[in-house]
Order: C-alpha cells, then sequence, then structure tokens
C-alpha cells in the first residue's frame, strides 16, 4: 500500500499536477505494469504509485491476457485445473483476482482521495443484451466490495439503459467505456443521471456513488488524418483534441452549469438542436440531485497513447486536456514519457499548470507533427499572450471542428458522428473477439501444464 504526501514528491510524479479540490489532472495506468528487472507486477506498480503519481489503474481483456500470458499466473492455473474448473470460471475468477490485488495496491490512495485508488475491471464482451450484461456488472462489482473499483459498462447499444439499472441498484460505480461521439458522451450521461434519479426516489443516497466516462481520442486522429490533404494539414492530430474540448464543455454545462457555447453553429441542425436541449434538460437533472449528494461524472480521456504509425508528440492526447475534473489513462509508455516531461518542470511551471483549464484553451497552428516536436509542446502550454508575441497562431476547437466537416469529412460522405459510431462498433467486436483469444490461451495453457 502506498501512502502519498503532496508536498513531499519526487520531480518525476505526476501528482504535481494533481489538484485534490476538483480532482483534475488524475492519471492512471492502462494495463498491468510490463515486468522488467527482475520485478513482479506488483513491485513495479508500487513504484508507478511512489515514483510517478500514479492514482488508479484500467484493465480490460486484452490487458489481462497480456499478463496471462507472461507465466506470472500459471501457478493458479494448475490450481483451478485440478479442481477441473473451466476456461469460462478460470478467467472470471483470475481475472478478479488480479484485479483485487492492483485496488489493495492503491488502497491507502483510494481512503486518502475517495475520487482516486480505483482499478476498473471489465464486464463480458461476449454479452450484448441487457439483461445478462447488467447481472455481470454487477456480479463484478459484488466481487470487488471493500476495495477502490470501477466496473467498466460498455456502450452498446443497451449501454445507456445498463447503466441506468447499475447505478440504480447503488451498488455500482460505473466506468463507461467505448465512448467516441459527443452523442455517445450525452446519452451515456443521462443513463448515469437517470440512475441516480431512480435511486433517489427509493430514499438511498447518492454520494457514494462514483463514476467516469471514458472518451476514447486516438483512434479518431487515425480514422481522420488519412483524409486530409496537404491543403488543410494544420488539422492532422487535432480533430481528435478539439472534439475531447468540445466534449468537456458538454461536461462542463452539465455539472458546472457553465453555458455551453456554439460559435460556429456545429449543433445548428435538427440532431444538433435536439443535444442542446439534451444537455439542457441533464443540467436541470443534475441540479435536482446535487443537493441530494450526487456527484458529477467526471470525464475521462482514454486511449490516449500515440500509436507507432502517428507522427506526433507522445503526449499530443494529454498536455492539451489538462484541467478540473479530468482524468486520463495512458499505456505504460505514454506515462512514463509524460513522467519525464513533468520532471523537467520548475515548482513555478506546474502550480502553474495545475491551476490552468487547458481543455478550455486554444490550440496553436502549428503543424502537430513538425519537427523537433518538442516545439509543438511549448507551444501547447504557452498562454495565448505569449503566442501572440512570439507570433503563433491559435485556433479555438470549434473552428478545428468546423473546417474538418467543411472541408474534410462532408467532402468524403461522412460526419464525424458517422466515425464515431463505427469506431465503438469496431471496438465491441475488437473486445469480443480479444475475450475469446483469453479463453482459448487459458485453455491452451491448462493443456500444456
Amino acid at each position: 500500500m502506498a501512502q502519498l504526501q503532496l508536498d513531499h514528491l519526487p520531480n518525476t510524479s505526476l501528482l504535481r499536477l494533481y489538484d485534490p479540490a476538483t480532482q483534475g489532472n488524475s492519471f492512471s495506468l492502462d494495463g498491468f505494469p510490463s515486468l522488467k528487472e527482475g520485478k513482479d507486477w506488483q513491485a513495479r506498480l508500487l513504484e508507478f504509485i511512489e515514483l510517478k503519481g500514479t492514482l488508479g489503474m484500467t484493465t480490460n481483456q486484452t490487458l489481462f491476457r497480456q499478463l496471462l500470458e507472461t507465466g506470472v499466473l500459471d501457478g493458479r492455473l494448475r490450481s483451478f485445473h485440478a479442481k477441473g474448473c473451466s476456461p469460462e470460471e478460470i478467467y472470471r475468477t483470475l481475472y478478479n483476482e488480479v484485479a483485487m490485488e492492483a485496488a489493495r495496491t492503491f488502497s491507502a490512495i483510494h481512503a486518502q482521495w475517495p475520487w482516486e485508488g480505483r482499478v476498473s475491471q471489465e464486464a463480458s464482451a461476449l454479452l450484448t443484451e441487457l439483461d445478462p450484461l447488467v447481472r455481470d456488472v454487477q456480479r463484478i462489482a459484488k466481487a470487488m466490495q471493500g476495495v477502490g473499483a470501477f466496473t467498466k459498462v460498455p456502450n452498446l447499444k443497451v449501454g445507456p439503459e445498463a447503466i441506468r439499472q447499475v447505478v440504480a441498484s447503488g451498488q455500482v460505480h460505473p466506468n463507461v467505456t467505448l465512448v467516441f461521439s459527443d452523442r455517445h458522451y450525452l446519452d451515456t450521461v443521462e443513463g448515469y443521471l437517470l440512475g441516480l434519479k431512480d435511486l433517489a426516489e427509493r430514499g438511498k443516497a447518492l454520494s457514494g456513488i462514483f463514476s467516469v466516462n471514458s472518451l476514447f481520442v486516438s483512434r479518431v486522429d487515425r480514422v481522420v488524418d488519412p483524409m486530409i490533404d496537404e491543403r488543410m494539414k494544420l488539422l492532422r492530430g487535432k480533430v481528435a483534441v478539439a472534439h475531447a474540448k468540445k466534449v468537456y464543455a458538454m461536461f462542463e454545462a452539465i455539472f458546472l452549469g457553465k453555458r455551453f457555447q456554439d460559435p460556429e453553429g456545429l449543433y445548428a441542425d435538427s440532431e444538433g438542436r435536439l443535444m442542446l436541449e439534451q444537455i439542457a434538460l441533464l443540467h436541470s437533472l443534475y441540479n435536482k440531485l446535487k443537493p441530494l449528494g450526487a456527484n458529477p461524472q467526471r470525464l475521462l480521456i482514454a486511449s490516449s497513447g500515440v500509436k507507432s504509425d502517428q507522427p506526433y508528440h507522445p503526449l499530443l492526447y494529454v498536455l492539451p486536456l489538462l484541467g478540473p475534473w479530468t482524468a486520463n489513462t495512458m499505456p505504460e509508455g505514454t506515462l512514463d514519457a509524460f513522467s519525464r516531461f513533468v520532471a523537467q518542470l520548475s515548482e513555478e511551471q506546474t502550480e502553474s499548470l495545475r491551476r490552468r483549464n487547458l481543455m478550455e484553451e486554444p490550440l496553436p497552428t502549428r503543424t502537430t507533427g513538425a519537427l523537433p516536436v518538442e516545439e509543438w509542446a511549448q507551444a501547447v502550454l504557452m498562454t495565448s499572450e505569449e503566442r501572440h508575441r512570439r507570433g503563433i497562431g491559435q485556433i479555438t476547437p470549434d473552428q478545428v471542428l468546423r473546417q474538418a466537416h467543411d472541408a474534410v469529412l462532408q467532402p468524403h460522405n461522412t460526419t464525424l458522428r458517422k466515425i464515431c459510431d463505427d469506431l465503438r462498433d469496431k471496438g465491441a467486436q475488437s473486445f469480443t473477439a480479444d475475450e475469446q483469444a483469453t479463453l482459448q490461451a487459458i485453455e491452451a495453457k491448462l493443456k500444456a501444464l
């Protein structure tokens, strides 16, 4: 167990940017730590907490299989094999065991800050119907009682209703996954708030329910970037970030009461007007629930690692997305890169970043993939006044999205929401395939024992 003190931090700790008052700039590890230097994953996780300020961890079928294939769980597999357990039983039990073990490592942090120190465990990707999915989420939540935990609820077609039902049970802290578009975001937030409303109507307390909404980011650029020609190359590597900033503005409107603005008319069509109405209704609903103890559903930036085929700074989906009430789950390589970046910041610089809301700020018009990449990071962290003095232009998220729609997406006969729907469906298929592959890997290991 690791206890963290904000006034005694190594310079590599991401906690230097953390704001406990707003739970802002909270960073978690995406997956189990790799095995290095002869240390087991538990010891390495402790290092991530103590040296790099990691406040949580997320897992899924793929990440569990990666741990399984290292061989560190072979001893437990033999025990299950001797009992005659099926691959499905082994998967459920063993996945829960390692998730619980990780959560215990964060237990002191969770006791210190109830929003933090949570480990996410994923519901079965083989379940797409409402009732079986709800039962599996509740099974996991029950198994994870006593530790800091989130249970991942996928944004499938039944996702919003599943979220409503598990929140209404009063026993589940949902991490909503597979959220790609603004439409996905609003519908899943609605599920969360309606679940709290149902809970309140039964006279139950709301203050003990915590939830995050995981917006997947990098995959959007991987689809949109190839559509962008040389004339519009300044848009490359900016659409996903701009979209995340716009979703954050929805979060602020619903949970913080800030006015949602649409200066470029992105929501001027019939679908957009309905979404504006939905934002207003959700804000009104949250205002009724807040006096009863309802917590905001924190926006979590997921899929924030820059992929090998993206010629961008490794912190593309981290630095521009800092701000109050934000969290970010990063793969190990991205978290290492961010830790090295933070280690170079002075106390004055970290204090300034902790107070800023980069989510609300425009982006520099520098080409995202320009070399050296350090120039991009410097430009992102400059204030508007600093950019003006240095002759660096800037562009608002709304302007990015308007230009991307008019000059890129519309000529390709698509929209960002259509792309995000496709990404959500492909993500769900991938998770299903990954869980099937995990069961096959367990079966293969059992035969080899």
